[in-house]
């Protein structure tokens, strides 16, 4: 019996030295530990990263807008739901990007960038075609935090139905 108690606690204390040594020792120079690496830049257009989230405004007045990020398009006009349209990545061709989705129904939607002073704060002129309407607009680079508050606005839209998603009759 004696081997087996021996096992059982060698056992049990393997996890525990495994454990203790995933920890490591801080680096020395933290500009040489990975997880301080800087991220490069994504596809670049006007001095703009277009990896980067950009939110669309109408030149004049606000009855849109379109929220343009990696893995996320989403428009919203003045007084109507927000509508996601397909995420794609931009296509850099002849100075402009152009990131061809659709809206959920299967219209046809173009989004184009071109360098060009536009407006405070912005690099970037846009054109949005949706269908036949073309939308003329700037596109101004979104802060941390109003990622954040538009991430957790999305969140709040979404109703809880607490796990109870059953559809019984």
């Amino acid at each position: 019996m004696k081997p087996r108690i021996c096992w059982t606690r060698g056992w049990t204390l393997m996890p525990l030295a495994l454990l203790a040594a995933c920890g490591g020792a801080p680096t020395e120079n933290a500009a040489e530990d990975p997880a301080n690496a800087a991220v490069p830049p994504g596809p670049m257009l006007g001095g703009v990263d277009l990896s980067t989230p950009l939110q669309i405004r109408p030149v004049e007045g606000r009855d849109w807008a379109l929220d343009l990020a990696p893995g996320r398009i989403l428009f919203q006009q003045e007084g109507a739901k927000q509508v996601p349209f397909y995420p794609v990545s931009p296509r850099l061709a002849q100075g402009a990007a152009t990131y061809p989705t659709q809206t959920p129904e299967g219209a046809a939607v173009t989004i184009t960038l071109r360098p060009a002073a536009c407006a405070e704060g912005a690099n970037l002129a846009a054109d949005v075609r949706i269908g036949a309407n073309i939308l003329k607009g700037c596109a101004h680079p979104m802060t941390v935090e109003q990622v954040h508050r538009e991430m957790y606005n999305e969140a709040l839209a979404v109703p809880y139905d607490g796990g109870n998603n059953s559809s019984a009759d």
